[in-house]
């Protein structure tokens, strides 16, 4: 017998959703799986002047657009997300050229205040990660908060104001510093104890967040743009890779886990499913959203592997000025690889000379960061199908329910407490199948605590099942 796959669903699940009469699975975007770290992607940042001076001009850019729209809508607006940072926007999107001229006055403003702190970020050898970027990011926020103020209180577009920002409080050597010391850090101690070290510091970040999330609680729209610095770092990690959704399956060493059974199996109310696989351990499935054409969505066939889950291991560095995927070339160099002078950063040729290796570098690291999970859910054993959204950036939940073959269902069990009604429902939807594709081959068992081994183990029915 070849390898199975294991698959534990609620009742509900069979039928409220008729999963098994239907032979679908539903592939889970990351919010909606219990693990938190589902999605974590270990961004670093490394780049030359060019690039670094962009990040900073994307940021101001992303952050006007926001303080624009509050400016509009305030408070009355649905509560800021996420995703409504403009992060493929850029400055050629602009819509008029009265607006283009005030952003790049904002943006002249602001960098010649902190575009010395920027360049020096660019002198660094070793990479920057997320926790350091954001204490560069916070003072560069606070100095463009006040030159937007002041740009719109010339233009009338707000009043003027008692009590402006002083800038000066922001423009510290400290910062210079600060760049100097983490490199000499790591090259002496390793980056293992300067991660510690940031993230130790960051702590007083999140307090101050936290205080005003309390006294800010009924204006969420403004507590957003106090906290842009870690709302635009969590946007940008989705210009790197597409977004992704899976199936969740387990190996053999987790069915006998009254855990697994207990967190998956509804406290063992429900069933497992058996899935046997093709020869190369994937499972096709007939009604997957392949492309567009005249008429709307393409649907057909296609067929994911079964990927096992590596627990323990590290998540992947990702270099996040390497690894902005998800753009169109043109845009990809107007908005990260070009300076205002139009001359290319050193890291487009690195991407562009040998794209293909590239390339197969950005799928494998992407495939590896699917692929980890911390210690604690080893238990699990693991195994899942992986639906890429491709360049669409998202797939709408209709077509993430996808049609398998019920040839490749080897048979079900059935939990400890899954009840006599349901086992009858469930026995006939399995023989009306078989009926269907003229099988005999379909393996029931029942799942029972077994004293000896301490553990859950199976027996298989005997009853007659299956077609002509």
């Amino acid at each position: 017998m070849s390898k199975l796959f294991y698959r534990f669903r609620k009742t509900q699940n069979i039928f409220d959703f008729k999963e098994l009469e239907n032979q679908e699975i539903y592939f889970a975007s990351n919010e909606e799986l219990n693990d938190p770290m589902e999605g974590f992607k270990n961004l670093v940042f490394n780049g030359d002047k060019i690039v670094w001076r962009n990040l900073f001009k994307h940021y101001l850019l992303c952050f006007e657009f926001m303080y624009q729209t509050y400016l509009i809508c305030g408070e009355s607006h649905a509560k800021f997300e996420i995703d409504l940072i403009p992060i493929f926007r850029n400055s050629d999107d602009i819509e008029t050229l009265k607006y283009k001229e005030l952003f790049k006055k904002i943006y002249l403003e602001t960098f010649e205040i902190y575009g010395q702190i920027i360049d020096k970020i660019a002198t660094r050898t070793t990479p920057i990660l997320k926790e350091e970027l954001f204490k560069y990011l916070y003072p560069f926020h606070m100095i463009a908060l006040e030159i937007i103020q002041r740009n719109y209180e010339s233009e009338g577009l707000i009043p003027k104001r008692e009590n402006p920002l002083d800038i000066q409080n922001f423009i510290e050597q400290d910062n210079i510093k600060l760049i100097d010391v983490v490199e000499a850090m790591i090259q002496e101690h390793g980056q293992e104890k300067m991660d510690k070290f940031l993230r130790a510091t960051s702590f007083f970040y999140e307090e101050f967040n936290f205080v005003q999330s309390i006294n800010l609680k009924h204006t969420p729209n403004k507590l957003f743009l106090l906290n842009f610095p870690q709302n635009y770092l969590r946007a940008i990690e989705k210009l790197t890779y597409p977004k992704n959704y899976v199936a969740c399956f387990t190996g053999e060493k987790a069915i006998n886990n009254s855990s697994v059974w207990g967190h998956y199996g509804d406290n063992h109310k429900g069933i497992c499913l058996m899935f046997k696989p093709n020869e190369k351990e994937s499972l096709p499935f007939s009604n997957a959203k392949i492309g567009y054409g005249r008429n709307g969505v393409i649907l057909g066939k296609i067929s994911l592997s079964f990927d096992k889950i590596i627990y323990g291991e590290a998540y992947p560095e990702i270099d996040f000025f390497r690894s902005l995927g998800r753009l169109p070339i043109p845009k990809l160099n107007a908005t990260w690889y070009k300076d205002d002078d139009k001359k290319l950063s050193d890291i487009h040729s690195e991407v562009f000379t040998d794209e293909e290796k590239w390339r197969n570098g950005y799928w494998n690291k992407y495939s590896q960061n699917n692929l980890i999970k911390t210690k604690d859910w080893a238990y699990e054993d693991e195994y899942r199908l992986v639906l890429n959204s491709g360049m669409d950036g998202e797939i709408d939940k209709k077509y993430r329910i996808l049609k398998y073959d019920f040839q490749n269902m080897q048979g079900l069990i059935f939990g400890i407490n899954t009840t006599n009604e349901d086992k009858i429902k469930i026995f006939e939807i399995i023989q009306k199948k078989c009926a269907e594709y003229k099988r005999k081959d379909f393996e029931l068992f029942q799942a029972y605590y077994c004293n000896t081994n301490k553990n859950i183990q199976f027996k298989k029915f005997r009853i007659g099942i299956g077609g002509n």
